[in-house]
């Protein structure tokens, strides 16, 4: 028997094309939790599999039409999410979680949930700041040069471990040999000890094999790094940092890959800000108090660059001068700081403006 099925010709399907509709989304490797927000009202809660086509159509089919606009905490899967929801048609945002609006009660409760919604509510009412997202050649590059940071660790608590178990043992490391780099003489003298415990001398072949293996490794990736510095993406850029005084070429490519693009700085003070090399201050009314150095920062530059200020002290006329200006007010360790920061305001100022850098200026 044929039915013959006649829709209504006065149905009126619901549009969501004039409302945002915004989702936060607390990220895991095999399902993410999110929290859904029509405007700044909340609508629903969900757990789903971390698939991003799934989320597009449970928008699609709830919400059609609507502009969607997702968030969630930078942590271990990067920027992959935020660029597979972008193809799809959502925005998306990542953030800094240390950004993220918190009540004590939510401290002392954490779950998913709480954490999506929380997410949600913030971005509903606009009190988020996305974290700058690089395009995925220069992250690709980052992972290299911090890969580089990572093997450089692993290399000095392998030789920490061999150290410690010297020390067990009541082997003396002779003076000759006792310096903060390992020489091959000194792997050799390693190689020759013959201790009385059969698990000692296997020990001492086990991490002396770890050592010039991750030694081997570095080497390697050091030539890595040289060859990236002359693409002509980093080229020129990389041949005005190197210019300034303690710059190698660890340090330029480090600033390249972790910057990116130094125009998004509209002042040396947000540039300062991301680095690190900014005081922590907890003033009140007429009260300034100043502290430490912020505990924000990036963790891969500014060691880096307060390693380098000491070496332009002892390059750059100016910059020694100031110092032993601090010198008499303040400690080295101190008066240091202050170099680097002023060091960093000077390789803002010749990257914005592409010019080298011109030792014993004052100003």
């Amino acid at each position: 028997m044929d039915t013959n099925i006649q829709t209504d010709p006065d149905k009126v399907t619901v549009s969501f094309s004039d409302q945002q509709i915004f989702l936060g989304i607390d990220v895991h490797k095999k399902n993410w939790n999110i929290s859904v927000y029509i405007g700044d009202t909340f609508f629903q809660n969900f757990h789903q599999e971390a698939n991003s086509l799934l989320l597009l159509n449970y928008l699609n089919s709830h919400f059609p039409e609507g502009h969607y606009v997702a968030c969630y905490e930078a942590g271990f899967c990067g920027f992959s999410v935020q660029r597979e929801l972008k193809s799809l048609g959502i925005d998306c945002i990542v953030v800094n979680p240390a950004d993220i609006p918190q009540t004590n009660k939510g401290m002392l409760s954490k779950t998913d949930t709480s954490d999506s919604r929380r997410l949600g509510t913030a971005l509903s009412r606009g009190l988020l700041n996305p974290i700058y997202i690089p395009d995925k050649i220069t992250e690709s590059d980052r992972q290299l040069i911090r890969y580089r940071r990572k093997t450089l660790t692993d290399l000095q608590k392998k030789r920490k471990i061999l150290k410690s178990a010297f020390h067990s043992m009541g082997i003396v490391i002779p003076k000759e040999h006792d310096k903060p780099y390992w020489t091959k003489r000194f792997i050799e003298w390693i190689r020759n000890l013959n201790p009385a415990e059969i698990s000692s001398r296997i020990l001492i072949s086990h991490v002396v094999d770890d050592v010039e293996f991750l030694r081997r490794r570095l080497l390697q990736i050091n030539k890595d790094v040289r060859q990236l510095s002359s693409h002509e993406r980093y080229k020129e850029a990389y041949s005005i940092l190197i210019s300034a005084p303690g710059i190698g070429i660890i340090t330029a490519m480090t600033l390249l890959t972790e910057i990116g693009e130094i125009k998004r700085f509209d002042n040396f003070g947000k540039f300062n800000s991301f680095i690190g090399l900014c005081p922590s201050e907890f003033s009140s009314g007429e009260t300034i108090r100043k502290g430490k150095m912020t505990s924000r920062a990036n963790t891969a530059l500014r060691p880096l660059l307060i390693e380098a200020a000491w070496i332009a002290i002892r390059t750059d006329p100016a910059l020694a001068l100031k110092f032993q200006e601090l010198i008499k007010t303040r400690t080295k360790k101190r008066a240091i700081v202050v170099i680097a920061r002023k060091l960093l305001s000077r390789i803002y100022h010749i990257w914005t403006n592409t010019r080298l850098y011109e030792k014993g200026i004052l100003k």
